[in-house]
Protein backbone atom coordinates (compact mmCIF):
# COMPACT_ATOMS: atom_id res chain seq x y z
CA UNK A 1 0.00 0.00 0.00
CA UNK A 2 1.19 3.73 -0.82
CA UNK A 3 0.23 4.60 3.08
CA UNK A 4 2.57 1.88 4.67
CA UNK A 5 5.61 3.04 1.86
CA UNK A 6 5.22 6.69 2.63
CA UNK A 7 5.07 6.09 6.93
CA UNK A 8 7.92 3.39 6.47
CA UNK A 9 10.24 6.23 4.42
CA UNK A 10 9.45 8.85 6.45
CA UNK A 11 10.19 6.80 9.97
CA UNK A 12 13.48 6.17 8.67
CA UNK A 13 14.26 9.69 7.02
CA UNK A 14 13.55 10.79 11.40
CA UNK A 15 16.34 8.51 12.36
CA UNK A 16 18.97 9.08 9.82
CA UNK A 17 21.77 11.60 9.63
CA UNK A 18 20.58 13.53 7.10
CA UNK A 19 21.51 17.35 6.58
CA UNK A 20 19.15 19.61 8.48
CA UNK A 21 17.85 20.47 4.88
CA UNK A 22 16.37 17.02 4.52
CA UNK A 23 14.52 17.36 7.49
CA UNK A 24 12.81 21.50 6.70
CA UNK A 25 12.40 20.06 3.09
CA UNK A 26 10.02 17.56 4.28
CA UNK A 27 8.04 19.60 7.01
CA UNK A 28 8.65 20.70 10.21
CA UNK A 29 10.77 17.53 12.58
CA UNK A 30 9.27 18.39 16.20
CA UNK A 31 5.42 18.14 14.27
CA UNK A 32 6.34 14.49 12.37
CA UNK A 33 8.84 13.52 15.37
CA UNK A 34 5.86 13.36 17.41
CA UNK A 35 3.35 11.97 14.81
CA UNK A 36 5.63 9.42 13.84
CA UNK A 37 7.22 8.10 17.04
CA UNK A 38 4.92 7.13 19.31
CA UNK A 39 5.42 4.04 21.75
CA UNK A 40 9.10 5.85 22.15
CA UNK A 41 8.32 5.88 26.14
CA UNK A 42 7.76 8.36 28.58
CA UNK A 43 7.58 12.05 27.69
CA UNK A 44 9.37 11.66 24.81
CA UNK A 45 5.96 9.94 23.21
CA UNK A 46 4.03 12.99 24.34
CA UNK A 47 2.41 16.26 22.90
CA UNK A 48 4.05 19.45 23.13
CA UNK A 49 1.04 21.59 23.77
CA UNK A 50 1.43 23.62 21.13
CA UNK A 51 -0.16 24.14 17.54
CA UNK A 52 1.43 23.64 14.25
CA UNK A 53 1.77 27.49 13.54
CA UNK A 54 3.51 27.74 16.90
CA UNK A 55 5.85 24.61 16.54
CA UNK A 56 6.71 25.14 13.02
CA UNK A 57 7.86 28.94 14.15
CA UNK A 58 9.87 27.13 17.06
CA UNK A 59 11.57 24.99 14.46
CA UNK A 60 12.45 27.42 12.06
CA UNK A 61 13.37 29.84 14.44
CA UNK A 62 15.54 27.73 15.47
CA UNK A 63 17.96 27.28 12.43
CA UNK A 64 17.06 29.70 10.20
CA UNK A 65 18.83 32.30 11.55
CA UNK A 66 22.04 30.18 11.44
CA UNK A 67 21.53 29.54 7.74
CA UNK A 68 21.45 33.41 7.47
CA UNK A 69 24.60 33.30 8.60
CA UNK A 70 25.92 31.00 6.54
CA UNK A 71 24.43 32.72 3.38
CA UNK A 72 26.53 35.98 4.54
CA UNK A 73 29.63 33.84 5.13
CA UNK A 74 29.58 32.19 1.93
CA UNK A 75 27.64 34.29 0.40
CA UNK A 76 24.34 34.16 -1.04
CA UNK A 77 24.81 32.84 -4.16
CA UNK A 78 26.95 30.09 -3.13
CA UNK A 79 24.74 29.38 -0.29
CA UNK A 80 21.50 29.55 -2.17
CA UNK A 81 22.90 27.23 -5.09
CA UNK A 82 24.52 24.99 -2.24
CA UNK A 83 21.59 24.49 -0.40
CA UNK A 84 18.74 23.95 -3.02
CA UNK A 85 21.38 21.22 -4.81
CA UNK A 86 21.52 19.62 -0.99
CA UNK A 87 17.55 19.89 -0.20
CA UNK A 88 16.82 18.80 -3.69
CA UNK A 89 19.01 15.58 -4.15
CA UNK A 90 17.88 14.88 -0.27
CA UNK A 91 13.99 14.67 -1.61
CA UNK A 92 14.46 12.82 -4.81
CA UNK A 93 15.99 10.04 -2.61
CA UNK A 94 13.33 9.92 -0.17
CA UNK A 95 10.64 9.94 -3.02
CA UNK A 96 12.76 7.15 -4.65
CA UNK A 97 12.48 4.95 -0.86
CA UNK A 98 8.92 5.69 -1.26
CA UNK A 99 8.39 4.39 -4.39
CA UNK A 100 11.16 1.86 -4.68
CA UNK A 101 8.42 -1.05 -4.16
CA UNK A 102 5.46 0.63 -6.12
CA UNK A 103 3.97 -1.42 -8.72
CA UNK A 104 3.50 1.48 -11.53
CA UNK A 105 5.84 5.02 -11.92
CA UNK A 106 3.08 7.10 -13.70
CA UNK A 107 1.48 9.86 -13.02
CA UNK A 108 -1.57 8.46 -11.71
CA UNK A 109 0.80 6.73 -8.99
CA UNK A 110 2.77 9.78 -8.41
CA UNK A 111 -0.43 11.39 -7.78
CA UNK A 112 -1.53 9.10 -5.36
CA UNK A 113 2.10 8.98 -3.40
CA UNK A 114 2.02 13.11 -3.81
CA UNK A 115 -1.14 13.36 -1.97
CA UNK A 116 -1.31 10.44 0.64
CA UNK A 117 2.03 12.74 1.73
CA UNK A 118 -0.07 16.31 1.62
CA UNK A 119 -2.90 14.59 3.37
CA UNK A 120 -0.52 12.99 6.71
CA UNK A 121 1.32 15.08 9.46
CA UNK A 122 2.53 17.41 9.33
CA UNK A 123 1.54 18.66 6.18
CA UNK A 124 -2.11 18.66 6.45
CA UNK A 125 -1.15 21.32 9.23
CA UNK A 126 0.68 23.38 6.99
CA UNK A 127 -0.56 23.23 3.66
CA UNK A 128 -4.54 23.89 2.06
CA UNK A 129 -4.25 22.49 -1.43
CA UNK A 130 -6.89 21.60 -3.92
CA UNK A 131 -6.32 18.74 -7.17
CA UNK A 132 -7.15 20.94 -10.39
CA UNK A 133 -5.87 18.92 -13.00
CA UNK A 134 -5.18 15.41 -12.37
CA UNK A 135 -5.28 12.37 -14.95
CA UNK A 136 -3.06 10.20 -17.20
CA UNK A 137 -0.93 13.23 -18.57
CA UNK A 138 -0.91 15.69 -16.10
CA UNK A 139 -1.04 16.47 -12.33
CA UNK A 140 -2.00 20.38 -11.05
CA UNK A 141 -2.13 20.92 -7.78
CA UNK A 142 -3.11 24.43 -6.04
CA UNK A 143 -2.03 25.64 -2.91
CA UNK A 144 -4.16 28.76 -1.25
CA UNK A 145 -2.43 28.23 1.93
CA UNK A 146 1.07 27.74 3.17
CA UNK A 147 2.40 27.63 6.51
CA UNK A 148 6.32 27.51 6.14
CA UNK A 149 5.61 30.54 3.31
CA UNK A 150 3.91 32.97 5.55
CA UNK A 151 6.56 32.86 8.42
CA UNK A 152 9.76 32.34 6.34
CA UNK A 153 8.63 35.43 4.27
CA UNK A 154 7.76 37.28 7.43
CA UNK A 155 11.75 36.05 9.16
CA UNK A 156 13.18 37.98 5.87
CA UNK A 157 13.66 34.00 4.51
CA UNK A 158 11.88 33.46 1.58
CA UNK A 159 14.82 32.63 -0.49
CA UNK A 160 16.04 30.07 2.01
CA UNK A 161 12.83 28.64 2.44
CA UNK A 162 11.99 28.08 -1.22
CA UNK A 163 15.48 26.28 -1.59
CA UNK A 164 14.31 24.22 1.07
CA UNK A 165 10.52 24.09 0.39
CA UNK A 166 10.05 24.63 -2.71
CA UNK A 167 12.57 23.89 -5.30
CA UNK A 168 12.87 19.84 -4.60
CA UNK A 169 9.70 19.54 -6.85
CA UNK A 170 11.69 18.52 -9.88
CA UNK A 171 13.84 16.08 -7.86
CA UNK A 172 11.28 14.14 -6.28
CA UNK A 173 9.11 13.95 -9.98
CA UNK A 174 12.34 12.97 -12.14
CA UNK A 175 13.10 10.20 -9.26
CA UNK A 176 9.72 8.79 -9.17
CA UNK A 177 9.97 8.55 -12.77
CA UNK A 178 12.41 10.48 -15.03
CA UNK A 179 9.84 11.45 -18.14
CA UNK A 180 7.56 13.41 -15.37
CA UNK A 181 8.69 16.87 -15.43
CA UNK A 182 7.74 19.58 -12.97
CA UNK A 183 7.31 23.06 -13.20
CA UNK A 184 5.87 26.25 -10.06
CA UNK A 185 4.48 29.31 -12.06
CA UNK A 186 3.06 30.39 -8.88
CA UNK A 187 4.76 30.37 -5.66
CA UNK A 188 3.24 31.99 -2.10
CA UNK A 189 7.19 31.90 -1.03
CA UNK A 190 7.82 33.78 -3.96
CA UNK A 191 5.19 36.70 -3.02
CA UNK A 192 2.24 35.36 -5.42
CA UNK A 193 -1.30 35.02 -3.67
CA UNK A 194 -1.40 31.15 -4.28
CA UNK A 195 1.05 27.99 -5.32
CA UNK A 196 1.01 25.81 -8.67
CA UNK A 197 2.89 23.15 -8.80
CA UNK A 198 2.63 21.43 -12.17
CA UNK A 199 3.46 17.64 -13.04
CA UNK A 200 3.78 16.55 -16.65
CA UNK A 201 4.81 13.12 -18.21
CA UNK A 202 6.32 13.63 -21.19
CA UNK A 203 5.80 11.21 -24.41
Amino acid sequence: MVSEHVDTARRHLLTTTFPLATVACLGCGSVAAQTLAPGSGGKFSQGTGMTAEETYAFFYGSFIPTLQSLAKSLGPERFIRELTKAASDNTGQTIAAMAKDLPARDLKAFSKLLKSILDAPPYNKALTYEVAEDNARVLEIKYTECLPAKLLRAMNAAEIGYALECAGSAAAAKAFNPKIEASNPKNLMKGDAYCVERFELQA
